[in-house]
């Protein structure tokens, strides 16, 4: 929550837009004809609906594809945001965060309420529907988003080429595949994949590395994991390519 911290925009096309909050987390902004969707908001620490106003004046509305501070930290700056709600605790959590706290008093901000967002509802921005889809894995309430009309699907941290399922509220290696599998019949339906960490979009071919490979941990294929620190813990990652890419994963659960 810092004044005046900036954000690359990366166009995409001429109407969606990558945010790469340096290098940290990445936020999009997809306009239609009457609205604009704001696809995540980052850390906090940049004023993201500032940023897609200058991409668009087009009336803006606030999706969160989960409840991680990286995904909701900039929400404050919208007066609703849609969300599934079994993320509901994660939000809360980080709302209640005493820095996070002294922060909103001091500015007199606060964060909006949260609108649960139903398994294949859609948000018609005006000649582009963006369709969500329930993800669970990374965490119990993670969305994806697919546009047809640009065949891009916004995967958050649900698909990614470093997938973190061993947090405490990430979901069983098998309830990611059988999202994933869930999706099999709209693979034909995009070519890119945007999701919350990337500083450009990525091919449609890391859907099918990422399921063969956890299909591949599923299977007890491990002798090539390997330890992965993160935030002070230790797990256990499963690599696999192209490209160094990984499952952080829980083996003591699967």
């Amino acid at each position: 929550m810092t004044e005046g911290r900036n954000v690359t925009v990366i166009p995409v096309n001429d109407h969606v837009w990558l945010l790469d909050d340096n290098r940290e987390a990445t936020c999009y902004v997809v306009a239609g004809s009457v609205r604009a969707a704001v696809i995540d908001t980052s850390l906090g620490l940049a004023d993201i609906c500032k940023t897609a106003r200058s991409l668009t004046s087009l009336p803006l509305m606030c999706i969160n594809t989960h409840g991680h501070e990286d995904h909701i930290g900039g929400n404050w700056a919208f007066e609703k945001a849609y969300m599934n709600l079994e993320d509901l605790p994660l939000a809360k959590e980080w709302i209640a965060d005493p820095g996070v706290r002294d922060w909103l008093e001091k500015t007199g901000a606060s964060y909006p309420p949260f609108e649960h967002v139903e398994d294949r509802q859609t948000f018609d921005l005006g000649g582009v529907l963006l369709e969500a889809f329930h993800l669970p894995g990374h965490t119990a309430g993670e969305i994806v988003l697919l546009d047809r009309r640009d065949r891009i699907l916004f995967s958050g941290d649900g698909i990614l080429q470093h997938l973190w399922l061993q947090l405490e509220e990430s979901l069983p290696v098998k309830t990611q595949i059988a999202s994933m599998e869930r999706l099999l019949p709209l693979r034909d339906t995009f070519d890119t994949i945007l999701h919350g960490h990337c500083q450009s979009p990525c091919g449609a071919e890391l859907f099918d590395t990422l399921l063969a490979a956890l299909k591949d941990l599923a299977a007890g294929n491990t002798a090539e994991d390997v330890d992965h620190e993160w935030l002070g813990n230790v797990s256990k990652a499963h690599p696999y390519q192209p490209e160094d890419r990984r499952i952080v994963y829980k083996p003591q659960a699967e």
